[in-house]
C-alpha cells in the first residue's frame, strides 16, 4: 500500500513567479499536469466546492490506460493520487455503435489515461506542500526538486517563430448547411438540442506552451484551468465548467448553459444579469441539460437523493455572466466509485438531449474528431474522491508536428437562428486570436 509523505515549504520570492516556473517545468516531462483555480468570485454556496488553489503532478511512476473497468481495479490497489483524463472518444466504449472520427487526429490522446506522479505539489492559500513516494524518493531528493523549481529560469519573452494563422475547418456555408440539417432533426422530434462544434487550426506553429498557459491565467482566470502534457501533446485550458465531483459518497455536477457579456458598470451588470436570468431561451437550454444530468445520476444514486441544489444560478466572471445549475446525489451503496462517470459521460452540456441521438448526429455532422475537447481532465485521490472539468475554451498543441487547434460550439435548438449561432462561433474564435495578440480578453 502506497503512503505518500508530505513536506511543507514556502517559495522564495514572488508566488506568481514560482507558479509560472511550475508551468515551464511541466514541459520537461513526458507526463505532467497543473490544475489551477483562479476564480475570484467565490461566495455563498459556491465556496463549498473549492478545495485547492493549485494541484500539480510531475513524472509518471505508473501509467494507467485502457478501459474504465481496468482503471477502477488498478486505482483501488494503488491507493495514491492520480492525474488524468477521459477523452470524448470514451463514448465509443460506453455506447454501442460508435466508432468516432480518427481522420485529422493530430494529438492521439487516448480514451482513458491517468498517471501516478512522482512529485505532487498542492497549494491552499499560502500553504504549500510537496508529496512523494518514500519507496522512490527521500525527503532530501524531494527538497532538491523544490530547489529545481525555485532555480528554474523562465523564458524572458513569449515568442512564436511563426504567428498562428488559424483557419476554420468548416466554412460559413458549410456551417449553415450543417445547422439547417440539425434543425430538421429537431423539428421532426429526433432531438431537442445538440451541441455542434467546429475546429480552428494552425499548421507549422511554434509556441511556448507554458507561457501561453500563463497568458491564459492572466486574461481568463477560471476555476478549472489546466496545463496537461502527454508525450509531445499539450492541453492548455481555461475551463469555467465542472463536469463531475465526488467527495465521500456525494456526487456533484454543474452543467453550464447560458452566457451574456457583462456591461462594465454596476447598474449595467445588474441589468444584463437579470436579462440572462429571465431569458426563456437560455433557461430552456439549461433546464434540458439539468434534466439529462438528473436522469443520468439517478441510475447510480440512492433513491430520493438526486436534487437540484441551484437551478439556473448566475455566476460572475471577469467579462461575462454564465448560467450554472448544480445537481447532487448520494451514491448507491452497491454502485462502484466510477459508475457515475460510466452513466453520465460525455456530459450533457457538450452533447444534447436525448444524449444518444445527439451524439449520433454529432458524429454524422461534425467534420473532425473532438478528441480531448469536450472530454474531462482532473484528479483522483487515495480516498477515491475525484473532480473533473469540462474541456472547453482550450488549446490543443502538438510539439512535434507544430499543429495548434481549438474548437468552439453552441447549442442548436428549435428557436435558434443559424446566422447568429455562426456569429457566436466567430466571437469565441476571435477571443483566442486576441490571446495571441496580447490583448486582454476573457474566453
Amino acid at each position: 500500500m502506497i503512503m505518500r509523505n508530505w513536506i511543507s515549504f514556502s517559495p522564495v520570492g514572488d508566488r506568481e513567479l514560482f507558479e509560472n516556473k511550475l508551468y515551464e517545468l511541466a514541459s520537461h516531462y513526458r507526463h505532467a499536469a497543473v490544475l489551477t483555480d483562479k476564480y475570484s468570485f467565490y461566495n455563498g454556496s459556491a465556496h463549498q466546492y473549492h478545495d485547492f488553489d493549485l494541484l500539480a503532478g510531475f513524472e509518471a511512476l505508473d501509467l494507467l490506460e485502457g478501459s474504465l473497468d481496468q482503471l477502477q481495479t488498478k486505482v483501488a490497489s494503488l491507493n495514491d493520487w492520480l492525474f488524468g483524463y477521459f477523452s470524448y472518444d470514451l463514448k465509443n466504449h460506453l455506447e454501442p455503435g460508435f466508432s468516432g472520427h480518427r481522420v485529422n487526429d493530430h494529438f492521439h490522446f487516448r480514451s482513458v489515461s491517468f498517471f501516478r506522479p512522482r512529485f505532487l505539489i498542492k497549494r491552499e492559500g499560502d500553504s504549500w506542500q510537496l508529496g512523494f513516494d518514500s519507496r522512490v524518493d527521500s525527503s532530501s531528493l524531494a527538497r532538491q526538486f523544490i530547489a529545481r523549481i525555485q532555480n528554474h529560469k523562465e523564458a524572458e519573452d513569449l515568442e512564436w517563430t511563426s504567428a498562428p494563422n488559424f483557419k476554420a475547418r468548416v466554412s460559413r456555408s458549410q456551417y449553415l448547411e450543417a445547422v439547417a440539417g440539425l434543425l430538421k432533426h429537431i423539428h421532426r422530434g429526433d432531438i431537442y438540442e445538440v451541441n455542434y462544434c467546429i475546429e480552428y487550426f494552425s499548421h507549422d506553429t511554434l509556441i511556448n506552451p507554458a507561457m501561453v498557459f500563463e497568458r491564459l491565467q492572466e486574461v481568463s482566470p477560471m476555476p478549472f484551468s489546466v496545463l496537461y502534457k502527454q508525450e509531445d501533446s499539450f492541453l492548455l485550458g481555461a475551463s469555467p465548467e465542472r463536469y463531475l465531483r465526488n467527495k465521500g459518497a456525494r456526487i456533484i455536477s454543474q452543467p453550464m448553459k447560458g452566457t451574456i457579456q457583462r456591461n462594465g458598470s454596476t447598474r449595467g451588470d445588474i441589468h444584463t444579469m437579470r436579462a440572462l436570468s429571465e431569458s426563456e431561451k437560455e433557461r430552456a437550454e439549461n433546464i434540458m441539460v439539468v434534466d439529462l444530468v438528473r436522469n443520468d445520476l439517478s441510475r447510480v444514486a440512492s433513491r430520493g437523493t438526486v436534487k437540484v441544489d441551484d437551478l439556473c444560478g448566475i455566476f460572475p466572471y471577469p467579462d461575462l455572466y454564465q448560467m450554472v445549475s448544480t445537481v447532487s446525489a448520494l451514491l448507491h451503496s452497491d454502485a462502484g466509485w466510477l459508475d457515475p462517470i460510466k452513466v453520465s459521460f460525455p456530459m450533457g452540456s457538450m452533447t444534447g438531449t436525448p444524449k444518444l441521438s445527439a451524439m449520433q448526429l454529432i458524429e454524422r455532422y461534425e467534420e473532425g474528431p473532438r478528441g480531448l475537447y469536450s472530454g474531462a481532465v482532473g484528479y483522483i485521490t487515495p480516498q477515491l474522491d475525484y473532480d473533473f472539468n469540462v474541456v472547453i475554451r482550450s488549446l490543443l498543441y502538438n510539439q512535434s508536428s507544430r499543429y495548434l487547434s481549438y474548437s468552439v460550439g453552441s447549442a442548436i435548438t428549435a428557436g435558434c437562428v443559424p446566422e447568429k449561432e455562426y456569429e457566436e462561433c466567430l466571437l469565441k474564435a476571435s477571443a483566442w486570436r486576441k490571446v495571441f495578440s496580447q490583448k486582454k480578453v476573457t474566453i
